[in-house]
Protein backbone atom coordinates (compact mmCIF):
# COMPACT_ATOMS: atom_id res chain seq x y z
CA UNK A 1 0.00 0.00 0.00
CA UNK A 2 0.99 3.84 -0.66
CA UNK A 3 2.69 5.42 2.16
CA UNK A 4 0.73 6.05 5.06
CA UNK A 5 -0.34 9.85 4.43
CA UNK A 6 -1.31 9.29 1.55
CA UNK A 7 -3.58 6.16 2.06
CA UNK A 8 -6.23 9.01 3.70
CA UNK A 9 -9.37 9.18 1.11
CA UNK A 10 -11.64 11.74 2.01
CA UNK A 11 -15.08 11.15 0.08
CA UNK A 12 -17.70 13.84 0.23
CA UNK A 13 -21.52 12.85 -1.02
CA UNK A 14 -24.46 14.01 0.10
CA UNK A 15 -26.80 10.55 -0.44
CA UNK A 16 -26.27 8.87 2.50
CA UNK A 17 -26.35 5.14 1.24
CA UNK A 18 -23.82 6.24 -1.78
CA UNK A 19 -21.44 7.54 0.46
CA UNK A 20 -21.16 4.72 2.86
CA UNK A 21 -21.06 3.08 -0.14
CA UNK A 22 -18.32 4.45 -1.48
CA UNK A 23 -16.55 4.20 1.65
CA UNK A 24 -17.37 0.51 1.94
CA UNK A 25 -15.74 0.14 -1.13
CA UNK A 26 -12.21 2.17 -0.64
CA UNK A 27 -11.57 0.53 2.54
CA UNK A 28 -12.02 -2.91 1.07
CA UNK A 29 -8.63 -1.73 -0.76
CA UNK A 30 -6.94 -1.11 2.12
CA UNK A 31 -7.35 2.80 2.26
CA UNK A 32 -8.37 4.67 5.01
CA UNK A 33 -11.56 6.66 4.39
CA UNK A 34 -13.26 9.56 5.72
CA UNK A 35 -16.63 10.33 4.75
CA UNK A 36 -18.69 13.74 4.67
CA UNK A 37 -22.23 14.96 3.21
CA UNK A 38 -21.18 18.58 2.80
CA UNK A 39 -18.24 21.27 1.72
CA UNK A 40 -18.14 22.52 5.05
CA UNK A 41 -17.10 19.38 6.62
CA UNK A 42 -14.71 18.78 3.93
CA UNK A 43 -12.87 21.56 4.19
CA UNK A 44 -12.85 20.88 8.10
CA UNK A 45 -11.18 17.48 7.67
CA UNK A 46 -8.96 18.84 4.97
CA UNK A 47 -7.65 21.43 7.51
CA UNK A 48 -7.01 18.60 10.46
CA UNK A 49 -6.00 15.82 8.37
CA UNK A 50 -3.37 15.09 5.51
CA UNK A 51 -5.18 13.55 2.69
CA UNK A 52 -4.12 12.07 -0.69
CA UNK A 53 -7.13 11.73 -2.67
CA UNK A 54 -10.64 13.34 -1.86
CA UNK A 55 -13.79 11.96 -4.43
CA UNK A 56 -15.89 14.73 -4.38
CA UNK A 57 -19.81 15.21 -5.56
CA UNK A 58 -20.04 17.38 -8.44
CA UNK A 59 -23.71 18.16 -6.31
CA UNK A 60 -23.48 19.19 -2.78
CA UNK A 61 -25.61 21.27 -0.69
CA UNK A 62 -23.44 24.29 0.01
CA UNK A 63 -20.94 24.16 -2.87
CA UNK A 64 -20.64 22.64 -6.10
CA UNK A 65 -17.95 19.71 -6.48
CA UNK A 66 -15.38 22.39 -8.37
CA UNK A 67 -16.31 25.56 -6.01
CA UNK A 68 -15.18 22.92 -3.40
CA UNK A 69 -12.09 21.60 -5.27
CA UNK A 70 -10.91 25.41 -5.00
CA UNK A 71 -11.23 25.71 -1.54
CA UNK A 72 -8.82 22.22 -1.19
CA UNK A 73 -6.63 23.40 -3.15
CA UNK A 74 -6.73 26.54 -0.81
CA UNK A 75 -5.46 24.23 2.39
CA UNK A 76 -3.37 21.80 0.76
CA UNK A 77 -2.80 21.88 -3.18
CA UNK A 78 -1.63 18.20 -2.81
CA UNK A 79 -4.61 17.07 -2.69
CA UNK A 80 -6.12 14.49 -5.74
CA UNK A 81 -9.32 15.47 -6.09
CA UNK A 82 -11.18 13.62 -8.11
CA UNK A 83 -15.08 14.82 -9.74
CA UNK A 84 -18.03 12.56 -9.17
CA UNK A 85 -21.10 13.01 -11.04
CA UNK A 86 -24.55 12.16 -12.03
CA UNK A 87 -25.35 14.66 -14.15
CA UNK A 88 -22.25 14.97 -16.38
CA UNK A 89 -22.03 18.16 -18.66
CA UNK A 90 -19.10 19.23 -21.07
CA UNK A 91 -19.17 22.77 -19.55
CA UNK A 92 -18.38 21.08 -16.05
CA UNK A 93 -16.06 18.71 -17.49
CA UNK A 94 -13.80 21.46 -18.83
CA UNK A 95 -14.42 23.51 -15.26
CA UNK A 96 -13.17 20.76 -13.26
CA UNK A 97 -10.11 19.84 -15.71
CA UNK A 98 -9.42 23.57 -15.79
CA UNK A 99 -9.35 24.09 -11.93
CA UNK A 100 -6.72 20.76 -11.70
CA UNK A 101 -8.84 17.97 -10.98
CA UNK A 102 -7.49 14.46 -11.14
CA UNK A 103 -10.24 13.38 -12.64
CA UNK A 104 -13.77 13.36 -13.73
CA UNK A 105 -16.16 10.78 -13.88
CA UNK A 106 -19.56 9.68 -14.01
CA UNK A 107 -21.55 7.98 -11.28
CA UNK A 108 -22.78 5.25 -13.75
CA UNK A 109 -19.64 4.22 -14.65
CA UNK A 110 -18.09 1.09 -13.40
CA UNK A 111 -16.76 1.65 -10.04
CA UNK A 112 -14.02 -0.17 -10.97
CA UNK A 113 -13.46 2.80 -13.07
CA UNK A 114 -13.23 5.06 -9.45
CA UNK A 115 -10.66 2.29 -7.90
CA UNK A 116 -8.19 2.69 -10.93
CA UNK A 117 -8.41 6.55 -10.44
CA UNK A 118 -8.03 6.47 -6.58
CA UNK A 119 -5.32 4.14 -7.14
CA UNK A 120 -3.78 5.74 -9.62
CA UNK A 121 -3.71 9.66 -7.98
CA UNK A 122 -2.38 7.94 -4.80
CA UNK A 123 0.51 6.23 -6.90
CA UNK A 124 1.34 10.11 -8.25
CA UNK A 125 1.14 11.67 -5.59
CA UNK A 126 3.63 9.32 -3.77
CA UNK A 127 6.04 9.62 -6.87
CA UNK A 128 5.52 13.66 -6.64
CA UNK A 129 6.17 13.43 -2.45
CA UNK A 130 9.52 11.32 -3.46
CA UNK A 131 10.90 13.89 -6.05
CA UNK A 132 9.79 16.63 -3.84
CA UNK A 133 11.39 14.98 -1.33
CA UNK A 134 14.83 13.93 -3.70
CA UNK A 135 14.51 17.86 -4.90
CA UNK A 136 14.52 19.02 -1.20
CA UNK A 137 17.58 16.57 -0.21
CA UNK A 138 19.68 17.50 -3.66
CA UNK A 139 18.84 21.18 -2.72
CA UNK A 140 19.85 20.84 1.29
CA UNK A 141 23.01 18.79 0.19
CA UNK A 142 24.22 21.39 -2.28
CA UNK A 143 23.68 24.02 0.78
CA UNK A 144 25.33 22.31 2.98
CA UNK A 145 28.07 21.65 -0.01
CA UNK A 146 28.67 25.61 -0.34
CA UNK A 147 28.43 26.32 3.60
CA UNK A 148 31.20 23.96 3.68
CA UNK A 149 33.34 25.37 1.21
CA UNK A 150 32.77 28.55 2.26
CA UNK A 151 33.81 27.35 6.22
CA UNK A 152 36.62 25.98 4.71
CA UNK A 153 37.87 29.08 2.82
CA UNK A 154 37.30 30.98 5.75
CA UNK A 155 39.11 29.08 8.25
CA UNK A 156 42.31 29.24 5.46
CA UNK A 157 41.87 33.06 5.61
CA UNK A 158 41.50 32.95 9.54
CA UNK A 159 44.89 30.75 9.47
CA UNK A 160 46.79 32.88 7.31
CA UNK A 161 45.73 36.09 8.98
CA UNK A 162 46.96 34.34 12.44
CA UNK A 163 50.07 33.00 10.87
CA UNK A 164 51.46 36.24 9.55
CA UNK A 165 52.14 37.71 12.72
CA UNK A 166 53.65 34.90 14.15
CA UNK A 167 56.09 35.09 11.45
CA UNK A 168 56.60 38.59 11.88
CA UNK A 169 57.28 37.66 15.55
CA UNK A 170 59.28 35.01 14.88
CA UNK A 171 61.44 36.51 12.59
CA UNK A 172 62.24 39.57 14.73
CA UNK A 173 63.16 37.18 17.35
CA UNK A 174 65.26 35.29 15.36
CA UNK A 175 66.87 38.91 14.19
CA UNK A 176 67.53 39.83 17.77
CA UNK A 177 69.32 36.22 18.60
CA UNK A 178 71.21 36.84 15.23
CA UNK A 179 72.43 40.95 15.66
CA UNK A 180 72.07 41.42 19.62
CA UNK A 181 72.46 37.79 20.76
CA UNK A 182 76.17 37.90 22.26
CA UNK A 183 75.04 41.41 24.70
CA UNK A 184 71.89 39.52 26.03
CA UNK A 185 72.06 38.11 29.58
CA UNK A 186 70.67 34.95 30.20
CA UNK A 187 67.59 35.78 31.77
CA UNK A 188 66.48 37.90 28.47
CA UNK A 189 67.79 34.74 25.83
CA UNK A 190 65.38 32.77 27.89
CA UNK A 191 62.58 34.89 27.13
CA UNK A 192 63.45 35.01 23.79
CA UNK A 193 63.57 31.31 23.59
CA UNK A 194 60.00 31.27 25.50
CA UNK A 195 58.62 33.90 22.93
CA UNK A 196 60.09 31.51 20.11
CA UNK A 197 58.59 28.49 21.50
CA UNK A 198 55.61 30.08 22.16
CA UNK A 199 55.12 31.49 18.74
CA UNK A 200 56.00 27.74 17.10
CA UNK A 201 53.28 25.50 19.37
CA UNK A 202 50.80 28.42 18.30
CA UNK A 203 51.85 27.70 14.38
CA UNK A 204 51.13 24.26 15.10
CA UNK A 205 47.63 24.47 16.84
CA UNK A 206 46.54 26.46 13.77
CA UNK A 207 47.21 23.43 11.66
CA UNK A 208 45.81 21.06 13.99
CA UNK A 209 42.70 23.10 13.89
CA UNK A 210 42.31 23.68 9.91
CA UNK A 211 43.27 20.01 9.85
CA UNK A 212 40.23 19.08 12.26
CA UNK A 213 37.61 21.69 9.99
CA UNK A 214 38.95 19.45 7.23
CA UNK A 215 37.92 16.17 8.50
CA UNK A 216 34.60 15.76 7.88
CA UNK A 217 35.05 16.52 4.18
CA UNK A 218 35.93 14.88 0.87
CA UNK A 219 39.72 15.48 -0.15
CA UNK A 220 39.58 12.53 -2.65
CA UNK A 221 37.14 9.75 -3.90
CA UNK A 222 37.04 6.41 -1.28
CA UNK A 223 38.77 3.73 -2.99
CA UNK A 224 40.55 0.34 -2.16
CA UNK A 225 43.54 0.82 -0.12
CA UNK A 226 45.75 -1.85 1.57
CA UNK A 227 45.75 -1.07 5.16
CA UNK A 228 49.54 -2.62 5.58
CA UNK A 229 50.66 0.34 3.16
CA UNK A 230 48.52 2.75 5.06
CA UNK A 231 50.25 1.66 8.58
CA UNK A 232 53.96 1.70 6.98
CA UNK A 233 53.17 5.28 5.86
CA UNK A 234 51.71 6.23 9.21
CA UNK A 235 54.88 4.98 11.11
CA UNK A 236 57.34 6.22 8.19
CA UNK A 237 55.74 9.48 8.96
CA UNK A 238 56.57 9.04 12.69
CA UNK A 239 60.12 7.72 12.53
CA UNK A 240 62.14 10.34 14.56
CA UNK A 241 60.16 10.13 17.62
CA UNK A 242 59.85 6.00 17.66
CA UNK A 243 63.45 6.07 17.22
CA UNK A 244 63.86 8.64 19.84
CA UNK A 245 61.70 6.92 22.34
CA UNK A 246 62.86 3.52 21.39
CA UNK A 247 59.23 2.41 20.70
CA UNK A 248 58.04 -1.29 19.23
CA UNK A 249 55.53 -1.17 16.45
CA UNK A 250 54.06 -4.53 15.84
CA UNK A 251 51.85 -4.37 12.90
CA UNK A 252 49.47 -7.84 12.09
CA UNK A 253 47.85 -8.73 8.91
CA UNK A 254 46.03 -6.19 7.18
CA UNK A 255 43.18 -6.49 5.17
CA UNK A 256 42.15 -3.54 2.26
CA UNK A 257 39.54 -1.34 2.72
CA UNK A 258 37.54 1.55 0.96
CA UNK A 259 38.47 5.00 1.90
CA UNK A 260 40.56 7.84 1.61
CA UNK A 261 44.28 6.99 1.98
CA UNK A 262 45.60 10.61 3.02
CA UNK A 263 42.91 11.01 5.99
CA UNK A 264 43.44 7.20 6.90
CA UNK A 265 47.18 7.47 7.08
CA UNK A 266 46.31 10.31 8.90
CA UNK A 267 44.12 8.65 11.38
CA UNK A 268 46.55 6.00 11.95
CA UNK A 269 49.30 8.48 12.20
CA UNK A 270 47.42 10.28 15.18
CA UNK A 271 47.07 7.00 17.20
CA UNK A 272 50.44 5.76 16.74
CA UNK A 273 51.50 9.57 17.92
CA UNK A 274 49.29 9.06 21.26
CA UNK A 275 50.77 6.03 21.70
CA UNK A 276 54.29 6.76 21.65
CA UNK A 277 53.79 10.21 23.71
CA UNK A 278 51.75 9.20 26.83
CA UNK A 279 53.77 6.40 27.72
CA UNK A 280 55.47 5.04 31.09
CA UNK A 281 59.32 4.28 31.92
CA UNK A 282 59.68 1.27 30.20
CA UNK A 283 59.77 1.61 26.07
CA UNK A 284 56.55 1.94 24.57
CA UNK A 285 55.09 -1.26 22.49
CA UNK A 286 52.22 -0.60 20.74
CA UNK A 287 50.64 -3.90 18.64
CA UNK A 288 48.05 -3.10 15.84
CA UNK A 289 45.52 -5.89 14.65
CA UNK A 290 42.55 -5.56 12.44
CA UNK A 291 39.65 -8.93 12.22
CA UNK A 292 36.36 -9.59 10.21
CA UNK A 293 33.60 -7.69 11.62
CA UNK A 294 30.06 -6.94 10.43
CA UNK A 295 30.09 -5.33 6.78
CA UNK A 296 33.87 -4.54 7.36
CA UNK A 297 36.87 -4.63 9.83
CA UNK A 298 37.94 -3.60 12.74
CA UNK A 299 40.72 -2.46 13.69
CA UNK A 300 42.73 -2.33 17.98
CA UNK A 301 45.89 -0.08 18.69
CA UNK A 302 47.50 -1.03 21.78
CA UNK A 303 49.72 0.45 23.90
CA UNK A 304 51.33 -0.12 27.35
CA UNK A 305 51.07 3.98 28.17
CA UNK A 306 50.04 5.74 31.12
CA UNK A 307 46.14 4.76 30.37
CA UNK A 308 43.23 6.80 30.95
CA UNK A 309 40.73 6.88 33.43
CA UNK A 310 37.18 5.15 32.71
CA UNK A 311 35.41 8.26 33.76
CA UNK A 312 37.19 9.98 30.66
CA UNK A 313 36.94 7.55 27.99
CA UNK A 314 34.22 9.42 26.17
CA UNK A 315 35.89 13.13 26.49
CA UNK A 316 38.97 12.32 24.87
CA UNK A 317 36.64 12.91 21.13
CA UNK A 318 35.93 16.53 22.16
CA UNK A 319 37.95 18.92 20.84
CA UNK A 320 40.57 20.52 23.65
CA UNK A 321 40.75 18.11 25.69
CA UNK A 322 43.93 17.18 27.62
CA UNK A 323 43.85 14.77 30.30
CA UNK A 324 47.36 14.68 30.74
CA UNK A 325 50.07 17.48 32.25
CA UNK A 326 51.77 19.78 30.56
CA UNK A 327 54.83 17.23 30.74
CA UNK A 328 53.03 15.29 27.74
CA UNK A 329 53.01 17.37 24.43
CA UNK A 330 49.74 17.81 22.21
CA UNK A 331 46.75 20.19 21.90
CA UNK A 332 43.78 17.96 22.06
CA UNK A 333 42.77 18.40 18.87
CA UNK A 334 44.22 14.91 17.47
CA UNK A 335 41.70 12.10 18.93
CA UNK A 336 38.83 14.33 17.90
CA UNK A 337 40.17 15.12 14.25
CA UNK A 338 40.77 10.73 14.61
CA UNK A 339 36.83 10.80 15.12
CA UNK A 340 35.69 12.72 12.55
CA UNK A 341 37.60 10.73 9.88
CA UNK A 342 36.17 7.51 11.10
CA UNK A 343 32.53 8.84 11.14
CA UNK A 344 33.15 9.95 7.64
CA UNK A 345 34.58 6.73 6.69
CA UNK A 346 31.02 5.46 7.99
CA UNK A 347 33.07 3.60 10.70
CA UNK A 348 32.92 4.33 14.89
CA UNK A 349 35.52 4.49 16.99
CA UNK A 350 36.24 4.02 20.90
CA UNK A 351 38.39 3.50 24.09
CA UNK A 352 39.05 0.27 26.34
CA UNK A 353 41.64 1.75 28.77
CA UNK A 354 42.79 2.04 32.41
CA UNK A 355 45.15 4.27 34.35
CA UNK A 356 48.59 2.48 34.39
CA UNK A 357 47.60 -0.63 32.65
CA UNK A 358 47.80 1.23 28.80
CA UNK A 359 44.92 1.47 26.17
CA UNK A 360 43.56 0.07 23.51
CA UNK A 361 41.57 2.21 20.68
CA UNK A 362 39.03 0.35 18.82
CA UNK A 363 37.41 1.84 15.38
CA UNK A 364 35.84 -0.25 12.37
CA UNK A 365 36.16 0.48 8.88
CA UNK A 366 33.84 -0.17 5.57
CA UNK A 367 35.15 -3.11 3.29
Amino acid sequence: MYADRFSNILVVEDNESELGLFCELLEDEGFRVIGCGSAGEALEHVRRHNFGVAVVDYRLPDLTGTQLLEQIHTCDDHVRVIIYTGAASYDSLKEALNLGAFAYLEKLSDRAELLRHVHRACHERVERYALDLERAVAGRTEELARSNRELETFASVVAHDLRSPLLTVSGYCQLIHDELGDRLDGKAADYLEHIVDVAARMSRLIDDLLEYSRAGRSREPFRKVDMQNILVLAAANLEGLIRAEQAQVEIGDMPAVTGDQTQLVQLFQNLLDNAVKFRRREPPRIRIAAEAAENGWRFAVEDNGVGIAAEHCERIFQTFQRLHGREYPGKGIGLATCKKIVERHGGKIWVDSALGRGTTFYLTLPE
